[in-house]
């Protein structure tokens, strides 16, 4: 995924206690009715990792680690 696409008020960068980093990537309204989010999981060892792991906290709504963070089950990941 090119962030680069992407406002940084509409990605949300998290670290869950166990390492993962994940990205959310909150969809448009587009008046009739509002997408999903995407969610993106990564773990240590993924090619994405060390990206998003610097990202962790740089975004407008920014993630935080701990009990903050989106937990597992919230919502579909895809690592």
């Amino acid at each position: 995924m090119d962030s680069a696409h992407f406002p940084d008020q509409r990605v949300t960068v998290a670290q869950r206690g166990d390492g993962t980093v994940v990205v959310r990537v909150h969809s448009e309204d587009n008046g009739s009715h509002r997408l999903p989010d995407a969610v993106f999981a990564f773990r240590c060892g993924d090619p994405q990792y060390s990206y998003w792991l610097s990202r962790v906290g740089t975004t407008a709504l920014q993630g935080t680690t701990g009990q903050d963070a989106p937990r597992a089950g919230s919502k579909p990941e895809h690592p």
